[in-house]
Protein backbone atom coordinates (compact mmCIF):
# COMPACT_ATOMS: atom_id res chain seq x y z
CA UNK A 1 0.00 0.00 0.00
CA UNK A 2 0.81 3.62 -0.96
CA UNK A 3 2.01 5.77 1.92
CA UNK A 4 -0.42 8.99 2.40
CA UNK A 5 0.33 12.19 1.22
CA UNK A 6 1.48 14.47 4.01
CA UNK A 7 -0.99 17.07 2.22
CA UNK A 8 0.21 21.18 1.91
CA UNK A 9 -2.25 22.86 -0.31
CA UNK A 10 -0.75 26.35 -2.33
CA UNK A 11 -2.16 29.62 -2.97
CA UNK A 12 -4.78 29.59 -5.47
CA UNK A 13 -7.50 32.24 -6.30
CA UNK A 14 -10.07 31.69 -9.08
CA UNK A 15 -14.06 32.85 -9.42
CA UNK A 16 -15.26 29.70 -7.36
CA UNK A 17 -11.61 28.64 -5.48
CA UNK A 18 -9.70 30.56 -3.14
CA UNK A 19 -7.20 29.00 -1.17
CA UNK A 20 -4.90 31.49 1.57
CA UNK A 21 -2.10 29.76 2.96
CA UNK A 22 0.28 30.69 5.95
CA UNK A 23 1.99 33.28 4.25
CA UNK A 24 -1.30 35.28 3.03
CA UNK A 25 -2.76 34.52 6.26
CA UNK A 26 -0.38 35.38 8.88
CA UNK A 27 -2.69 34.11 11.62
CA UNK A 28 -0.72 32.03 14.28
CA UNK A 29 -2.02 28.23 14.43
CA UNK A 30 -3.84 28.62 10.59
CA UNK A 31 -1.97 26.43 8.37
CA UNK A 32 -4.47 27.30 5.64
CA UNK A 33 -8.25 29.10 4.83
CA UNK A 34 -9.70 28.12 1.79
CA UNK A 35 -13.15 28.08 -0.06
CA UNK A 36 -14.35 26.13 -3.02
CA UNK A 37 -17.95 26.86 -4.99
CA UNK A 38 -18.10 23.30 -7.29
CA UNK A 39 -20.79 23.60 -10.13
CA UNK A 40 -19.77 20.54 -11.41
CA UNK A 41 -18.41 16.86 -10.26
CA UNK A 42 -14.28 16.85 -9.65
CA UNK A 43 -11.74 14.35 -9.65
CA UNK A 44 -11.69 13.13 -5.80
CA UNK A 45 -9.07 13.85 -2.73
CA UNK A 46 -6.68 10.65 -2.68
CA UNK A 47 -5.98 9.33 0.59
CA UNK A 48 -3.58 12.39 2.70
CA UNK A 49 -3.23 13.18 6.24
CA UNK A 50 -1.99 16.72 8.17
CA UNK A 51 0.98 16.30 10.24
CA UNK A 52 0.19 17.54 13.62
CA UNK A 53 -3.01 19.47 11.78
CA UNK A 54 -7.04 18.66 12.35
CA UNK A 55 -8.44 20.32 9.14
CA UNK A 56 -12.36 21.33 9.28
CA UNK A 57 -14.70 21.46 6.15
CA UNK A 58 -17.54 23.51 6.65
CA UNK A 59 -20.26 22.68 4.28
CA UNK A 60 -22.58 25.59 3.75
CA UNK A 61 -24.37 24.63 0.64
CA UNK A 62 -24.79 20.80 -0.55
CA UNK A 63 -22.99 17.71 0.72
CA UNK A 64 -19.74 16.00 0.51
CA UNK A 65 -18.69 12.61 1.32
CA UNK A 66 -15.60 11.95 3.21
CA UNK A 67 -13.75 8.56 3.90
CA UNK A 68 -11.89 8.31 7.78
CA UNK A 69 -11.19 4.81 9.47
CA UNK A 70 -12.74 2.82 7.23
CA UNK A 71 -16.32 4.71 7.28
CA UNK A 72 -17.85 6.92 4.67
CA UNK A 73 -19.13 10.53 6.30
CA UNK A 74 -21.83 12.48 3.92
CA UNK A 75 -21.52 16.38 5.37
CA UNK A 76 -24.43 18.20 4.57
CA UNK A 77 -25.33 21.83 4.99
CA UNK A 78 -24.62 23.97 8.15
CA UNK A 79 -22.48 20.37 9.43
CA UNK A 80 -18.45 19.55 9.58
CA UNK A 81 -16.13 17.56 9.06
CA UNK A 82 -13.19 16.99 11.35
CA UNK A 83 -9.88 15.58 9.69
CA UNK A 84 -7.98 14.75 13.25
CA UNK A 85 -4.28 15.15 13.38
CA UNK A 86 -2.18 12.72 10.93
CA UNK A 87 -5.46 10.77 10.23
CA UNK A 88 -5.77 9.53 6.75
CA UNK A 89 -9.02 10.46 4.88
CA UNK A 90 -10.13 10.75 1.18
CA UNK A 91 -13.46 11.05 -0.53
CA UNK A 92 -13.21 7.11 -1.10
CA UNK A 93 -12.49 7.41 -5.04
CA UNK A 94 -16.29 9.09 -5.14
CA UNK A 95 -15.94 12.56 -7.46
CA UNK A 96 -17.11 15.62 -5.61
CA UNK A 97 -20.15 17.13 -6.30
CA UNK A 98 -22.01 20.52 -5.94
CA UNK A 99 -21.42 21.65 -2.80
CA UNK A 100 -20.33 25.28 -1.35
CA UNK A 101 -17.66 24.22 1.60
CA UNK A 102 -14.92 26.94 3.30
CA UNK A 103 -12.04 24.43 5.00
CA UNK A 104 -9.19 25.08 7.15
CA UNK A 105 -6.48 23.63 9.24
CA UNK A 106 -4.98 24.59 12.26
CA UNK A 107 -1.87 23.08 13.30
CA UNK A 108 -1.54 22.32 17.23
CA UNK A 109 2.11 21.68 17.43
CA UNK A 110 3.00 24.84 19.01
CA UNK A 111 0.39 26.01 22.02
CA UNK A 112 2.38 29.02 22.38
CA UNK A 113 1.52 30.00 18.76
CA UNK A 114 -2.31 29.92 18.28
CA UNK A 115 -5.09 32.40 17.49
CA UNK A 116 -3.28 34.48 19.61
CA UNK A 117 -4.30 33.04 22.72
CA UNK A 118 -2.17 32.42 26.18
CA UNK A 119 -0.76 29.08 26.56
CA UNK A 120 -3.15 28.22 28.73
CA UNK A 121 -6.22 28.88 26.45
CA UNK A 122 -4.76 27.73 23.44
CA UNK A 123 -3.87 24.09 25.50
CA UNK A 124 -7.65 23.99 26.78
CA UNK A 125 -8.86 24.65 23.10
CA UNK A 126 -6.78 21.70 21.73
CA UNK A 127 -7.93 19.89 24.83
CA UNK A 128 -11.46 20.55 23.52
CA UNK A 129 -10.81 20.05 20.24
CA UNK A 130 -8.94 16.52 20.71
CA UNK A 131 -11.84 15.14 22.74
CA UNK A 132 -14.98 15.49 19.73
CA UNK A 133 -15.77 12.20 19.77
CA UNK A 134 -17.36 12.12 16.37
CA UNK A 135 -15.74 12.98 12.64
CA UNK A 136 -19.51 15.08 11.76
CA UNK A 137 -20.51 17.84 13.69
CA UNK A 138 -24.21 19.50 13.44
CA UNK A 139 -24.80 22.78 13.77
CA UNK A 140 -26.76 25.50 13.72
CA UNK A 141 -26.26 27.07 10.21
CA UNK A 142 -27.45 30.66 11.00
CA UNK A 143 -24.90 31.15 13.49
CA UNK A 144 -21.40 28.82 11.97
CA UNK A 145 -21.99 30.40 8.82
CA UNK A 146 -21.79 34.04 9.04
CA UNK A 147 -18.94 33.48 11.24
CA UNK A 148 -17.12 31.54 8.72
CA UNK A 149 -17.84 34.24 5.59
CA UNK A 150 -16.80 37.35 7.76
CA UNK A 151 -13.55 35.92 8.87
CA UNK A 152 -12.62 34.29 5.39
CA UNK A 153 -13.51 38.05 3.86
CA UNK A 154 -11.02 39.57 6.69
CA UNK A 155 -8.93 37.28 5.75
CA UNK A 156 -9.00 37.71 1.88
CA UNK A 157 -8.56 41.35 2.20
CA UNK A 158 -5.83 41.59 5.18
CA UNK A 159 -8.49 42.96 7.20
CA UNK A 160 -7.80 42.79 10.94
CA UNK A 161 -6.13 39.36 12.37
CA UNK A 162 -7.22 39.74 15.71
CA UNK A 163 -10.86 39.94 14.75
CA UNK A 164 -10.52 36.75 12.31
CA UNK A 165 -9.14 35.24 14.94
CA UNK A 166 -11.79 36.13 17.00
CA UNK A 167 -14.53 34.50 14.69
CA UNK A 168 -12.47 31.51 14.16
CA UNK A 169 -12.35 31.01 18.33
CA UNK A 170 -16.34 31.53 18.75
CA UNK A 171 -16.79 29.38 15.88
CA UNK A 172 -14.62 26.26 17.29
CA UNK A 173 -16.75 26.96 21.00
CA UNK A 174 -19.64 26.53 19.07
CA UNK A 175 -18.57 23.45 17.44
CA UNK A 176 -17.35 22.01 20.24
CA UNK A 177 -20.99 22.76 22.52
CA UNK A 178 -22.60 21.22 19.44
CA UNK A 179 -20.53 18.29 19.49
CA UNK A 180 -21.50 17.46 22.98
CA UNK A 181 -25.61 17.52 22.20
CA UNK A 182 -27.88 14.86 20.81
CA UNK A 183 -28.74 16.10 17.45
CA UNK A 184 -31.56 14.97 14.67
CA UNK A 185 -30.34 15.04 11.50
CA UNK A 186 -33.74 14.58 10.29
CA UNK A 187 -37.44 15.69 10.80
CA UNK A 188 -39.71 12.83 11.05
CA UNK A 189 -41.63 14.08 7.73
CA UNK A 190 -38.62 14.65 5.90
CA UNK A 191 -37.03 11.63 6.84
CA UNK A 192 -40.69 10.36 5.28
CA UNK A 193 -39.57 11.66 2.04
CA UNK A 194 -35.84 10.76 2.00
CA UNK A 195 -37.28 6.98 2.70
CA UNK A 196 -39.76 7.39 0.07
CA UNK A 197 -37.20 8.60 -2.32
CA UNK A 198 -34.89 5.35 -1.60
CA UNK A 199 -37.69 3.07 -1.66
CA UNK A 200 -38.65 4.83 -5.30
CA UNK A 201 -35.71 5.71 -7.11
CA UNK A 202 -36.55 4.61 -10.11
CA UNK A 203 -39.74 6.15 -10.51
CA UNK A 204 -40.28 10.08 -11.85
CA UNK A 205 -40.87 11.26 -8.32
CA UNK A 206 -42.63 14.73 -8.04
CA UNK A 207 -42.06 17.19 -5.56
CA UNK A 208 -46.05 17.52 -5.00
CA UNK A 209 -46.21 13.62 -4.15
CA UNK A 210 -43.03 14.37 -2.10
CA UNK A 211 -44.45 17.66 -0.46
CA UNK A 212 -47.75 15.79 0.24
CA UNK A 213 -45.98 12.83 2.17
CA UNK A 214 -44.94 16.13 4.21
CA UNK A 215 -48.19 17.98 4.57
CA UNK A 216 -46.57 20.96 3.29
CA UNK A 217 -46.70 22.85 0.22
CA UNK A 218 -44.57 22.21 -2.20
CA UNK A 219 -42.80 25.83 -1.71
CA UNK A 220 -42.59 24.98 2.32
CA UNK A 221 -41.40 21.53 1.40
CA UNK A 222 -38.75 23.19 -0.97
CA UNK A 223 -37.28 25.56 1.86
CA UNK A 224 -37.40 22.70 4.63
CA UNK A 225 -35.76 19.93 2.62
CA UNK A 226 -32.93 22.30 1.57
CA UNK A 227 -32.75 23.52 5.20
CA UNK A 228 -32.04 20.44 6.63
CA UNK A 229 -30.66 18.11 4.03
CA UNK A 230 -28.70 20.93 2.97
CA UNK A 231 -29.75 20.60 -0.91
CA UNK A 232 -32.45 21.10 -2.86
CA UNK A 233 -35.13 18.16 -3.53
CA UNK A 234 -34.56 17.70 -7.28
CA UNK A 235 -30.74 17.49 -6.69
CA UNK A 236 -31.33 14.80 -3.96
CA UNK A 237 -33.31 12.61 -5.92
CA UNK A 238 -30.69 13.36 -9.15
CA UNK A 239 -27.68 12.31 -6.69
CA UNK A 240 -29.74 9.01 -5.65
CA UNK A 241 -30.60 8.33 -9.20
CA UNK A 242 -27.19 8.24 -10.79
CA UNK A 243 -25.83 6.13 -7.40
CA UNK A 244 -28.56 3.78 -8.66
CA UNK A 245 -27.84 4.10 -12.21
CA UNK A 246 -24.25 3.10 -11.73
CA UNK A 247 -25.51 -0.64 -10.21
CA UNK A 248 -27.03 -0.96 -13.66
CA UNK A 249 -24.14 0.51 -16.15
CA UNK A 250 -22.04 -2.05 -14.26
CA UNK A 251 -25.11 -5.01 -15.10
CA UNK A 252 -24.32 -4.33 -18.94
CA UNK A 253 -27.59 -2.48 -19.20
CA UNK A 254 -27.60 -0.22 -22.19
CA UNK A 255 -26.77 3.85 -21.36
CA UNK A 256 -30.61 4.19 -23.26
CA UNK A 257 -32.48 1.12 -20.96
CA UNK A 258 -30.84 2.78 -17.92
CA UNK A 259 -31.88 6.32 -18.80
CA UNK A 260 -35.48 4.59 -19.53
CA UNK A 261 -35.74 3.02 -15.84
CA UNK A 262 -34.98 6.00 -14.06
CA UNK A 263 -37.49 8.43 -15.82
CA UNK A 264 -34.89 10.40 -17.69
CA UNK A 265 -36.20 12.10 -20.54
CA UNK A 266 -33.90 11.36 -23.19
CA UNK A 267 -30.37 9.35 -22.83
CA UNK A 268 -28.59 12.49 -23.90
CA UNK A 269 -30.19 14.20 -20.91
CA UNK A 270 -29.24 11.43 -18.72
CA UNK A 271 -25.49 11.15 -19.76
CA UNK A 272 -25.78 15.43 -19.01
CA UNK A 273 -26.85 14.26 -15.55
CA UNK A 274 -24.69 11.77 -14.95
CA UNK A 275 -21.30 13.57 -16.04
CA UNK A 276 -22.95 16.74 -13.94
CA UNK A 277 -22.45 14.26 -10.77
CA UNK A 278 -19.44 12.09 -11.27
CA UNK A 279 -17.24 14.22 -13.66
CA UNK A 280 -17.35 11.17 -16.46
CA UNK A 281 -20.14 10.12 -18.79
CA UNK A 282 -21.99 6.90 -18.49
CA UNK A 283 -19.33 5.32 -21.16
CA UNK A 284 -16.32 6.58 -19.66
CA UNK A 285 -17.57 5.56 -15.63
CA UNK A 286 -18.16 2.05 -17.18
CA UNK A 287 -14.55 1.59 -19.26
CA UNK A 288 -13.00 3.20 -15.79
CA UNK A 289 -14.33 0.35 -13.57
CA UNK A 290 -13.11 -2.23 -16.24
CA UNK A 291 -9.75 -0.94 -16.16
CA UNK A 292 -9.35 -0.24 -12.44
CA UNK A 293 -11.21 -4.51 -12.52
CA UNK A 294 -8.09 -5.22 -14.94
CA UNK A 295 -5.45 -3.19 -12.58
CA UNK A 296 -6.33 -5.04 -9.35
Amino acid sequence: MDTPINWYDEYFHSKDRIVLTQQELNLPGIRLFATHNIHNAIFPHLPHCHENTFEFTFVSRGTISFYAQESEYEVSGGNIFISFPDEVHSTNEAPISLNEQYWFQVDISDPKNLLFLNEEAAGQLIQDLKSIENHIVSTDIKETRPLIEKAFELALSNGNRLLIAGYLIIFFQLMIAASKEERSYLTHDIEAAVQYIEEHVTDELSLHTLAGICNLSVSQFKQKFRRIIGISPRNYINKKKIKFSKLLLLQDIPVTEVAMQLNFNTSSYFSTVFKKYTALTPSEYIQSEFVDKRTK
